[in-house]
C-alpha cells in the first residue's frame, strides 16, 4: 500500500515547514486503504524522503521509457507536449485519447477539461470509431487529480463552474454509444479517478494507484462521481475511499471491482489493444443498445430497462447485422464464430 507524505501541500508550489521533527505520523489501514493521521497529504508515489532507493522505471510498449514521477500535483497550467494537452489517434476503429500534461503529472485544469469535452463531442458523431481508449501519453501517470494550483486562484463561483464543467464532460462520456476503456498507469487520483470511473471498463497496470485524497486538503469530489463510485464498488468501500483520502493498489482496486483487469508492465498495452480490437469486431448497434440498457439499469430504472429490452433486440436485426452473423454461425463458414 502507498502511504502519502505530508510534507507538501499538493499543487501549492511550496513545502510545509515541519514543526516537530521527532513526531511521526501514525499509519493506519482501513478496508485495504493506506493513510496517515497527519493533516496534509501529498499524492506521492516516489521514494521516501531520505531514502537512497531510486524510483522505479516503468516501460510502456510502443512508447519511449521515462522515469515515473508523480511526486506532487503541480501548480502550472500551461499546455504540455508538442502535440497539445490532449492527443487523439485513430486507427482501425480505435480512437486513443491521451492526456498529455507531463509537466503537471497530467493534473486536470480547465483547459484540459475543455479539450476533452470537445474531443468526446467529436467522437460522438464519428461513425468510424468503434471504441475509445482513454489513457495518458507515454509513460506518464493517468492523472494525479485536480490542478489545485489553478483552483486556489478561483472565486467560489468559478470553483462551482469547474464542477459543472466536469459534470458536462462525464455526461458526454456516459452518453457515448461506443465503449470507453480507461487504460490506467501510475497515479489515478481525485479528478483523474473520477474521470476513469466514467469509462465503461477500466484496465490497470500493476503500478496503478487509486484514491480521492481531496478530503485531506478540505475538498470534496466536485464532479458528482461519488454515486457512481458507490454503484461500482459498494457503499462501504466508496465511503472508506472518500472519507479517509487513502490510496489503494491496482490489486486492491481489482478486488473492489474498480478495475476489470491488472496487467504487468509488459502485458499491459497488448491487453488493452486486444480488448479494443474485440470491441471493434462487435456489432455497433448491439453495443449501443447494450450500453443504453446497462445505463438504465445502473440509474435504478429497472422496469424501463426491462421494457426497452425487446425493442433493443429487434433493432439488432432491423438496423444491425445480427441476422447475417447468425447465418455465418449456423452455416459454419467461419470456424471461429461463437456465441459463448
Amino acid at each position: 500500500m502507498i502511504l502519502p507524505r505530508r510534507n507538501a501541500l499538493p499543487g501549492s508550489g511550496y513545502k510545509k515547514r515541519r514543526t516537530d521533527k521527532n513526531k511521526k505520523n501514525q499509519r493506519h489501514s482501513v478496508a485495504g486503504l493506506s493513510f496517515n493521521s497527519g493533516p496534509l497529504f501529498c499524492c506521492c508515489l516516489g521514494a521516501e524522503r531520505g531514502s537512497s532507493k531510486k524510483r522505479p522505471e516503468f516501460r510502456f510498449p510502443l512508447c519511449s521509457a521515462a522515469v515515473y514521477n508523480a511526486s506532487i500535483m503541480t501548480k502550472t497550467s500551461q499546455s504540455g507536449g508538442r502535440d497539445g494537452i490532449v492527443i487523439v489517434e485513430k486507427q482501425a476503429g480505435i480512437a486513443t485519447v491521451s492526456i498529455n500534461r507531463p509537466e503537471a503529472s497530467n493534473s486536470i485544469n480547465n483547459a484540459l477539461r475543455s479539450d476533452l469535452t470537445a474531443v468526446f463531442d467529436e467522437l460522438a458523431v464519428d461513425r468510424q470509431v468503434r471504441v475509445v481508449v482513454l489513457t495518458s501519453a507515454g509513460d506518464e501517470p493517468f492523472s494525479v487529480g485536480m490542478d489545485v494550483g489553478e483552483l486556489a486562484g478561483f472565486a467560489p463561483q468559478e470553483i462551482e463552474a469547474v464542477g459543472r464543467q466536469a459534470r458536462g464532460l462525464y455526461d458526454r462520456m456516459t452518453a457515448l454509444q461506443v465503449p470507453i476503456i480507461s487504460a490506467i498507469k501510475g497515479a489515478c487520483l481525485g479528478a483523474g479517478f473520477e474521470l476513469a470511473l466514467h469509462a465503461d471498463i477500466r484496465l490497470a497496470r500493476s503500478d496503478a494507484r487509486f484514491g480521492l485524497p481531496g478530503i485531506n486538503v478540505g475538498m470534496t469530489a466536485g464532479g458528482g462521481a461519488l454515486a457512481r463510485l458507490q454503484r461500482i464498488s459498494g457503499v462501504g468501500s466508496a465511503t472508506a475511499l472518500a472519507l479517509t483520502g487513502g490510496l489503494v493498489t491496482a490489486e486492491r482496486a481489482f478486488m473492489l471491482g474498480l478495475v476489470s483487469n491488472v496487467s504487468t508492465t509488459s502485458d499491459f498495452w497488448p491487453s488493452v489493444q486486444q480488448l479494443a480490437a474485440h470491441f471493434v469486431s462487435l456489432s455497433p448497434v448491439a453495443v449501443a443498445e447494450l450500453k443504453r440498457l446497462l445505463k438504465l439499469a445502473a440509474e435504478g430504472r429497472i422496469e424501463d430497462a426491462a421494457e426497452a429490452s425487446p425493442r433493443a433486440l429487434a433493432r439488432c436485426f432491423v438496423e444491425g447485422d445480427a441476422l447475417g452473423r447468425l447465418q455465418v454461425l449456423i452455416s459454419g463458414r467461419d470456424p471461429e464464430a461463437t456465441v459463448h
